[in-house]
């Protein structure tokens, strides 16, 4: 008999790439079998009217029903994820799981022995070292956690090294998106999924970049569209405006339909500060879209091969990115060979099958 699952998550109806990841994987296993549930500590989110498609066969109870995440500052937050830790675990002990997923370490009761529990990292490795409270329970609590999953090869070897640990392992995202050549390449958009989040997504590098080919005339009917939302939407409409970009680059809010955004897409591109493995640059592969993407993360390297299905690009290297942007603005054909090169990749490395069976060996294992 298959196991019983449950995840645990801040906001499963918030659009992001952790929220993707562990609803993709949530609908995978509910596919082959396995009892799945989700523990969602909110449940509204402000200023998003889209949610992502949660099979009906996954049963979701949440922690807080009416209060709205990412409405009130931070810190209300963080009091709230303190105090919701006893009401979540009493809602897993009635859904009595085998094993737990927890996309935040504050959520583990480490005491626990009820169920194994399993830690997803969605973040690169030195940034989730980064955070005081992050570090000090990793640090204090790594030999209770049954595994800790990282998004890369690189991730978990730098895990390991440091503490000695042999409860790690890595396990790339899973798409739903079946790869294959899905855009035309000839619909002149580039885009951006995924939370405007300027501090750490840096769109403002993204619309300098784009802003150098206008300047340049190598722009003309392309159109730069964003999706997404998030805390800096004023900040980067305020800059589009500011350079007279309108004609060109636009907010387009949230979607769900990612598919279809991304088969109607040319280019794809990522400018953030740090990243753990983007869903968006995984999806847009799928659909035989060419990526640009600064060099983020370990995890970055594991979807782009440079110079073969896209580019990788220094970090905050604005001048090398608006050059590595109009390569493929300007040539059609090179578009459409990395665009097939990234669908042969994603077929190779991040197949259903593949990441599926990663899964099971760890929900599995003894």
């Amino acid at each position: 008999m298959k196991k019983s699952i449950t995840f645990v998550l801040g906001c499963v109806n918030k659009l992001g790439g952790t929220e993707k990841a562990t609803v993709d994987l949530a609908n995978l296993l509910v596919k082959r079998g396995y009892k799945v549930s989700l523990v969602s500590i909110y449940k509204e989110i402000a200023n998003q009217n889209n949610r992502y498609n949660i099979d009906e066969n996954i049963d979701i109870k949440y922690v807080f029903s009416k209060l709205e995440f990412l409405k009130y500052h931070l810190n209300i937050y963080r009091l709230i994820d303190y105090v919701s830790k006893k009401k979540v675990n009493k809602i897993i002990k009635q859904t009595n799981p085998d094993i737990v997923f927890y996309t935040s370490i504050k959520q583990i009761p480490f005491e626990s022995h009820g169920f194994k529990k399993v830690l997803m990292v969605h973040n690169c490795y030195e940034y989730y070292r980064s955070g005081r409270l992050t570090k000090k329970l990793l640090d204090k609590n790594y030999n209770k956690i049954d595994h800790v999953i990282y998004l890369s090869k690189k991730d978990l070897d730098k895990y390991e090294k440091e503490f000695n640990a042999k409860n790690g392992n890595f396990v790339y995202n899973i798409s739903e998106i079946a790869p294959s050549v899905k855009t035309s390449y000839n619909k002149k958009k580039i885009t951006y999924m995924g939370r405007i989040d300027n501090k750490v997504k840096q769109l403002d590098h993204a619309i300098l970049a784009i802003d150098e080919l206008i300047q340049n005339n190598l722009f003309d009917d392309w159109e730069f569209q964003i999706f997404g939302s998030g805390p800096h939407e004023e900040e980067i409409e305020r800059l589009i405006k500011d350079k007279n970009l309108e004609k060109n680059i636009s907010l387009k809010g949230t979607t769900s339909e990612v598919e279809k955004v991304m088969s109607e897409s040319d280019i794809i591109i990522l400018t953030s500060d740090f990243e753990g493995l983007p869903m968006c640059l995984i999806e847009g592969a799928s659909c035989g879209v060419p990526l640009i993407s600064y060099d983020s993360s370990s995890g970055i390297h594991d979807i782009i091969v440079d110079s073969h299905n896209g580019y990788i690009v220094e970090k905050n290297n604005i001048k090398l990115l608006s050059q590595q942007i109009a390569k493929l603005v300007l040539d059609e054909n090179l578009r459409k060979t990395l665009g097939l090169n990234g669908v042969k990749h994603i077929q190779e490395n991040f197949s259903e099958e593949k990441i599926y069976m990663k899964w099971v060996q760890i929900i599995d294992n003894k």
